[in-house]
């Protein structure tokens, strides 16, 4: 239905105040500023203190050039090779909710949001109770095969890290990946058909190719995601090597030596840079490639017998081994071991969360996490909100850059920079670091909304308006009001499970829900840990309920 720009309160008189309008205006760029100095101030400082004295608190005299070459190749190469897991996990399942219709596809392609809206503390704890020496695995493999040693060791080494980034993020690669290839013509497959070409080689030769923009998009992604990753890391210690996350918050909160942490910021942040700019123009390349297609393709039924039991094998294994251990955490939450924790007989309970509830430091906890949460939703979603209207009317190169500065720089590194600006911490710091590393994202839900918009309707707006502004102010905001509810809401969900932010400012008396959880994790405190993590997974997942029909773009994501 087309939207006639004649209709409705957009364009209906009296028109806003000019003291509205400018108010409006003014508090955008307000936070869009406090934002971007929020975020440039501080990592500049992280960059400079490489160029420092040694430390201030008698640490070592700066990272070994071999520990740093050692850290950064751990790095690396755990990012390659959780790209390449997520990828070779999303593709298949790409596949299926593109092309195929079956049973569950709708939640399948739900997992697309789990990587936002699930704190990777969730994740390491699902993981640990699963996967874990003493865990439900192994319990059940040790009686089975009546074994005397846990036979699945995996979990603290690099192959831990690999699985549990992988399977964390595969459904980006799931989502990006799917979005284009229903849209891909089946004339081409068709043609290919007929003139009897195999359906490997139709892949390999017809499919792909329009294919390959994508996953190689949202595997540059994942990569940067697990090039920053923190939590899961420090909470499998004992790997065969470290990252340079582990490195700098070791050098910071460990060592004090501010020098060192300088130069591993500087070598992860000019890392970063590569990757984001490689990723910027991929998806320039992959916004041009897949123009033309827009009619989402027609989904059958499998075309097989041997189709259908690999597609079911593989959702299994996707139930199993990923969403397996996350409602694990959910059932242990409501269990009692009556005679130790791996004992294998359990009862239901509500003993972990009356003890949870009614621990002293929850309700503080509880109401910092929503407060701290809400205030960058706010912040975030008025700076996206300002930024993808002065991308509409004054469109600059650079303009497109800022966005992607933040996936360059990790929250311990900025962390880092707040320490050094300001040596006794706040919470007003929690809120600045945090809008200035999310706001990117409540952007594109925004920008995204934007672009939803006519053509016609936004060219009816600026010529019966008297500024540009006027015309956003009573057209754009309005008819994006979606986008910018359904940013906020994304912010608040990643800023509510972020325990990195927190755990590198240590802000004094302060502590939210993932500072309790990683607390709790810590002291294999299981049962409250469990329950602590049920209650943030609610309070981050409410967001479901606010996006729409095409789900969540990541940061770059047209």
């Amino acid at each position: 239905m087309k939207l006639n720009p004649m209709r409705g309160c957009a364009l209906r008189r009296p028109a806003p105040g000019g003291m509205i309008l400018l108010l409006t205006a003014g508090a955008g760029a307000a936070a869009l500023l406090a934002a971007l100095l929020s975020f440039f101030i501080p990592a500049g400082a992280a960059l400079f203190a490489a160029s420092g004295s040694d430390s201030p608190a008698g640490g070592a005299p700066g990272v070994g050039f071999s520990r740093l070459c050692s850290a950064l190749g751990f790095t690396l190469l755990q990012a390659l090779l959780s790209s390449l897991t997520a990828m070779a996990l999303g593709v298949p399942a790409a596949f299926l909710t593109a092309r195929r219709e079956f049973p569950g596809r709708r939640l399948l392609l739900s997992l697309s949001g789990i990587p936002l809206c699930i704190p990777p503390i969730i994740i390491a704890l699902a993981f640990v109770l699963f996967y874990g020496r003493q865990g439900y695995l192994n319990t059940a493999l040790m009686r089975i095969f009546r074994l005397e040693e846990p036979p699945v060791t995996f979990l603290y080494s690099l192959s831990g890290v690999v699985l549990a980034h992988g399977l964390y993020n595969f459904p980006v690669v799931l989502r990006t990946v799917s979005r284009v290839w229903e849209r891909l013509p089946a004339s081409e497959e068709e043609a290919s058909v007929l003139l009897g070409a195999s359906p490997f080689r139709i892949f390999r030769t017809v499919t792909f190719p329009h294919l390959a923009g994508a996953v190689l998009s949202s595997s540059v992604l994942v990569f940067l995601y697990c090039f920053f990753s923190f939590v899961i890391v420090l909470l499998f210690g004992g790997v065969g090597g470290t990252t340079l996350e582990v490195e700098l918050y070791l050098a910071i909160r460990a060592g004090f030596d501010y020098r060192a942490a300088g130069w591993i910021a500087v070598v992860e942040t000019v890392s970063a840079l590569g990757i984001v700019f490689a990723y910027q123009s991929i998806q320039k390349k992959l916004s041009e490639g897949a123009s033309g297609f827009r009619n989402p393709a027609k989904r059958t039924a499998f075309a097989s017998r041997t189709e259908k039991t690999l597609a079911v094998v593989f959702l299994a294994a996707i139930a199993v081994f990923f969403l397996g251990p996350l409602l694990l955490v959910v059932a242990r939450s409501f269990s009692f071991f009556p005679g130790g924790q791996y004992t294998g007989r359990s009862a239901a309970s509500l003993a972990a969360w009356k003890t949870l509830l009614f621990r002293p430091a929850f309700a503080p906890s509880l109401f910092a996490t929503i407060g701290t949460a809400a205030a960058v939703a706010v912040v975030s979603a008025a700076a996206g909100t300002f930024f993808a209207v002065w991308e509409r009317v004054s469109p600059r190169r650079l303009l497109s850059m800022l966005p992607l500065a933040p996936l360059a720089v990790s929250s311990v590194m900025l962390g880092f920079g707040w320490r050094l600006l300001v040596p006794r911490n706040s919470v007003w710091m929690l809120v600045c670091a945090g809008s200035a590393l999310a706001w990117p994202f409540a952007w594109t839900q925004i920008r995204a909304a934007i672009d939803r918009i006519p053509p016609s309707v936004m060219d009816a707006a600026l010529l019966l308006s008297k500024s540009p502004l006027e015309a956003h102010a009573r057209v754009t905001l309005p008819l994006a009001a979606k986008g910018i509810l359904s940013g906020a809401a994304l912010v608040f969900a990643i800023s509510a499970g972020d325990a990195t932010l927190p755990l590198v400012l240590s802000i004094p008396k302060f502590e939210n829900l993932p500072l309790m959880l990683y607390r709790l994790v810590g002291s294999y405190r299981f049962a409250e840990a469990c329950a602590c993590a049920v209650l943030l997974a609610l309070l981050s997942g409410f967001v479901f309920f606010l996006q729409d029909s095409e789900g969540f773009e990541s940061p770059g994501e047209e």
